[in-house]
């Protein structure tokens, strides 16, 4: 019998035995191409995540393990066509007696939710002179806090962890802080509101689970998406707000053309400076983000998987 390491997802290397506690992110019943059942999952812990297979399947399982709950696991560790994968030996729930805290093991912002939903306010009430926009700011933040403040940016791609859309939104802010002393002639209390509330659909396009993860898009968000739910939800706080409509139209056009092209969702492209440059520091906090995730996960001399 193998002896198991006790090991964090980014510590693991092929070849290995390992054991550790997991939160399962996504879990499928799945079938191969001789038609035998196995369970397909994605582990996470704080330090990343790795797509976990349980080849011996029982009708149990698929009901047993589902996405959103703590489970502790042993396996071995292979390369799979250049790729880390968990095959696990044996799995079982985390039970109440193990006294393991959900939160140590879910990946999360490098920030508390509490610290950032704070410095949204200190830029709300120290770097903008618009009380509209201000006004506007206040009321939404703080009619989703409690969802914001646990709330992921994306299910599966950047920022999609614990806290990742206010961290997401909190980055691109300090970047349009800084851009904003270089490029005067934007409009910053403009800029500072379309940065804070370009994503603010997305409370609304994906269920979120009391960890601050997301299995799952709802309805509405699967068949309007973040962007009109945003724009949906901007336009009806304005009017119970009474903000001036050519301020809330503004901020509505930031909010649709800040995918840029219709192929990522955005059928307008941005109109005006603040809307270009919010565009530009969306993309990039996304990509920089998965690049550090990237290198963070590769070794010295090797490449990262495609991204």
């Amino acid at each position: 019998m193998p002896t198991y390491v006790e090991k964090k997802t980014e510590d693991f290397k092929a070849g290995e035995h390992v054991q550790g506690v997991f939160y399962i992110k996504e879990s499928e019943l799945k079938t191969t191409t001789t038609n035998n059942k196995y369970m397909n999952f994605t582990f996470a812990d704080k330090t990343g995540e790795i797509n976990a297979k349980l080849w011996d399947w029982d009708e149990d399982n698929a009901s047993r393990f589902k996405a959103g709950i703590l489970v502790k696991a042993r396996g071995s560790v292979i390369d799979w066509q250049g790729q880390l994968q968990f095959k696990i030996d044996s799995m079982g729930k985390v039970l109440e007696s193990d006294n393991i805290k959900i939160d140590d093991y879910i990946p999360s912002a490098p920030y508390t939710g509490e610290a950032m939903y704070k410095f949204l306010f200190t830029v709300i009430n120290e770097k903008m002179n618009d009380e509209e926009f201000k006004t506007l700011c206040t009321y939404i933040l703080e009619e989703n806090k409690s969802q914001l403040l646990i709330a992921p940016a994306a299910k599966k791609n950047h920022h999609a962890v614990r806290s990742g859309l206010l961290y997401h939104t909190t980055t691109m802010l300090r970047g349009a802080l800084t851009l904003s002393s270089i490029y005067t002639f934007l409009n910053k209390n403009l800029l500072y509101t379309g940065v804070i509330l370009h994503d603010i659909g997305k409370l609304y396009e994906m269920k979120q689970n009391d960890t601050g993860l997301v299995s799952e898009y709802t309805v509405e968000g699967t068949l309007l998406g973040h962007i009109i739910q945003g724009i949906n939800y901007i336009d009806e706080v304005g009017k119970k707000l009474g903000i001036n409509p050519e301020k809330v139209l503004l901020i509505k056009h930031m909010i649709l053309s800040h995918h840029y092209i219709p192929e990522h969702g955005s059928p307008k492209s941005p109109a005006f400076p603040e809307a270009e440059m919010l565009h530009h520091l969306d993309i990039l906090d996304a990509r920089m983000y998965d690049m550090q995730q990237a290198v963070e996960g590769t070794e010295t001399g090797s490449f990262s998987e495609r991204i």
